[in-house]
């Protein structure tokens, strides 16, 4: 996350992060919302762009305003554009 000093005004400017660690566990910072939940298949909005998750027993173990953490037998991953 990057900060910027205007004006002695801060602002928050988020784009997104994904950190992968090993086949399973995915750490995405700067989400938007969940697009698709299922045990095979997570999708995620990024803003501009969503990033899906596929794999065997998926699940978000943790969950806030600043990031998931997506966990279970990652498979694959496939980038792609909400516009």
């Amino acid at each position: 996350m990057a900060v910027k000093n205007r004006d002695s005004m801060i602002e928050y400017t988020a784009k997104p992060h994904i950190e992968i660690i090993g086949n399973n566990e995915c750490v995405v910072d700067g989400l938007k919302s969940i697009l698709e939940y299922t045990k095979d298949k997570i999708r995620i909005d990024l803003g501009k762009y969503s990033v899906t998750f596929f794999g065997d027993e998926l699940y978000i173990n943790s969950f806030s305003h600043e990031g998931a953490v997506v966990e279970g037998t990652i498979i694959g991953m496939e980038f792609g554009s909400n516009g």
